[in-house]
């Protein structure tokens, strides 16, 4: 019986210590997790503190690199103790604006409404999906061919409303019928809700560039491309000293610029293991950086 009831409490023991170092363990490791994950998630802000840094600088007449779509994939290290961030700045003024697909008085931009359809043909993406993104903003109840009103929406789970108004951001497209993340993946990067409402000629993408009109060629937005890592253009009329743009000035004068107040900056960081993103979007001006959008990933 000595026997018996010593090896069950032998038993006891080491069941209680085995059940001990497992739960100090995964305390332990869940410890570790949380302040990786802190330390990541706040190394990343710095990373977007010290953007907002380099915009004002910019706007007050500074010189800055990484604004084109060309320079913007690479990341700006920023050192952080003994870690780095990453982050990009890129210019959203860049990128085809969906808010001018409606006029101030709620009235379709014709203009505007053609620049995105052949976007979207660029992209190899159906042009009707122009339908789904105007029936979204406007504040009628008439679906436009390819597109969708509440009606529609409200037949979903979980339903929800038409919008009827503008974007806030971007996301605002995963809930339009026919935007499946395969074509958010697609029309992400060329496609905006924030800037002054013209293409800026010195940082838009290729695709937004073709896109403005018919007659634009490939060739001659590699030739624009090149010519602005030259010598930015300082005036629209500017474009006219690429080859090819002469013709179709006239037809693009109103849909482009050359300056920009809006980016969007992302950056990250790694902390052993773990890693975290922030997004933000600022409106620049020479004394601050006003927020338009936070993510964390």
């Amino acid at each position: 019986m000595a026997l018996v009831l010593t090896v069950t409490v032998v038993a006891l023991l080491a069941i209680m210590v085995v059940d001990f170092l497992s739960r100090a363990w995964v305390e332990t490791a869940t410890a570790a997790s949380y302040r990786d994950e802190t330390k990541a998630l706040y190394a990343a802000r710095s990373g977007l503190e010290a953007a907002k840094l380099l915009l004002m600088i910019k706007e007050r007449g500074g010189q800055m690199e990484g604004f084109t779509p060309e320079m913007a994939a690479t990341g700006i290290p920023l050192p952080v103790g003994d870690d780095y961030a990453f982050f990009s700045i890129i210019d959203e003024s860049g990128k085809m604006d969906l808010n001018r697909l409606i006029t101030d008085r709620g009235y379709p931009d014709e203009r505007w409404n053609e620049y995105f359809r052949r976007l979207l043909i660029h992209l190899e993406l159906d042009p009707n999906l122009a339908g789904a993104v105007m029936d979204w903003m406007d504040s009628d109840s008439e679906p436009r061919y390819g597109g969708a009103e509440t009606s529609y929406y409200s037949s979903l789970k979980p339903p929800y409303r038409a919008k009827n108004a503008l974007f806030d951001s971007v996301d605002e497209l995963a809930l339009i019928k026919g935007f499946e993340p395969k074509v958010m993946a697609r029309i992400r990067e060329h496609v905006t809700v924030w800037s002054s409402g013209k293409l800026n000629i010195n940082s838009a993408t290729p695709m937004a560039l073709m896109a403005l009109d018919d007659a634009i060629t490939e060739g001659m937005v590699q030739e624009l491309i090149l010519t602005r890592k030259e010598k930015p253009f300082k005036a629209i009329n500017e474009i006219t000293r690429v080859p090819g743009f002469s013709d179709v000035f006239p037809r693009i004068a109103l849909l482009i610029g050359v300056s920009s107040q809006h980016y969007m900056v992302k950056s990250s960081a790694m902390i052993n293991e773990t890693s975290k993103t922030v997004i933000a979007v600022y409106m620049a001006t020479a004394s601050s950086a006003n927020t338009l959008y936070y993510k964390t990933l």
